[in-house]
C-alpha cells in the first residue's frame, strides 16, 4: 500500500518538478522492488521443501545474482536511454525498499509476524 502511494505521488510530484517521465520511472522501480520481493519468496519458499542446507544454497545465489542482474540492466539501460526515467527508477528502488524495511521493523517491534 505505501509503495502505490508513492507511485501516485511520484506520478504526481514529478511534472511540477520539470521531469514527467520521472514518475513513470518511479512506477518502474518500485515495480521492480515488488518483483524482486516476490521472486525472493518464491525462492526461499522452494527451499524448505529441501532437506540438505548446503545444497540448496547454490541456485539460491544463482536466483539473486539472477535478479540483480535484471534489475541493473534495466535500471542501467534506463538512466542511458532515458536519463530522468533512470533516476525515478532508482529512487523508485530506494523508496520501496525503505518502505519494506519500515514494514519489517514495525513487525518486529509489535511481535508480529509480517504475513
Amino acid at each position: 500500500i505505501t509503495a502505490v502511494a508513492f507511485g501516485v505521488i511520484g506520478f504526481v510530484v514529478a511534472p511540477f518538478v520539470g521531469y514527467p517521465v520521472a514518475g513513470v520511472g518511479i512506477a518502474v522501480g518500485l515495480l521492480l522492488g515488488a518483483l524482486n520481493t516476490h521472486w525472493v519468496d518464491s525462492s526461499v519458499a522452494r527451499l524448505k521443501h529441501l532437506s540438505d542446507g548446503k545444497a540448496a544454497r547454490r541456485p539460491l545465489a544463482a536466483r539473486t545474482l539472477g535478479r540483480l542482474g535484471i534489475t541493473t540492466a534495466v535500471v542501467l539501460a534506463l538512466l542511458f536511454l532515458v536519463t530522468p526515467m533512470g533516476f525515478g527508477a532508482l529512487l523508485g528502488l530506494v523508496l520501496y525498499q525503505a518502505a519494506f524495511l519500515s514494514s519489517m521493523i514495525t513487525a518486529v517491534f509489535r511481535g508480529v509476524s509480517p504475513r
